[in-house]
């Protein structure tokens, strides 16, 4: 990949978030509730400034069942919002230092690094120039929360 090809932002899917929506359970069958929080939106990828409705859920970013499968907590706006598609790096997370960490294509790291605020884009395309990557995830640098992936544009 060269850098001036494009790189494919992917929020949480609208399916997850749908479901957890509407029977308030994560696919794990947690229970879920309503909490007044501000943050970071898996679905539409936009930080609250103010407290908003979120829910709080389990996701699992990998598909696959292997020791590189994990879950862990998210944030989604309890009412429908537009998922963030895009080209370009999703505006609110831009200025934070973000944990990149590379996956290949059988799912287990294949490198990862913390890239300093504003440079997570470039850091992503040196990843994705490498054939053995499939996806880049993007995680809070503090609390290791899964924020959304990164793809080579299609």
């Amino acid at each position: 990949m060269k850098s001036r090809e494009k790189l494919r932002f992917v929020a949480v899917p609208m399916e997850v978030a749908n479901d957890a929506r509407t029977t308030l359970r994560d696919r794990f069958g947690h229970r879920l509730s309503l909490v007044l929080e501000h943050g970071p939106c898996r679905v539409c990828l936009r930080i609250s400034r103010e407290a908003e409705d979120f829910i709080l859920l389990s996701y699992q970013p990998l598909p696959d069942t292997g020791p590189y499968a994990e879950i862990g907590p998210i944030f989604i706006h309890a009412r429908h919002c537009s998922p963030y598609e895009g080209t370009t790096f999703p505006e609110d997370f831009a200025p934070r230092r973000l944990v990149l960490r590379a996956y290949g294509h059988d799912g287990r790291i294949v490198d990862a690094s913390v890239a300093e605020a504003g440079t997570a884009q470039h850091e992503a395309a040196r990843f994705l120039s490498k054939p053995a990557v499939a996806e880049v995830h993007v995680r809070h640098e503090s609390y290791n929360c899964y924020d959304f992936k990164i793809v080579r544009a299609e």
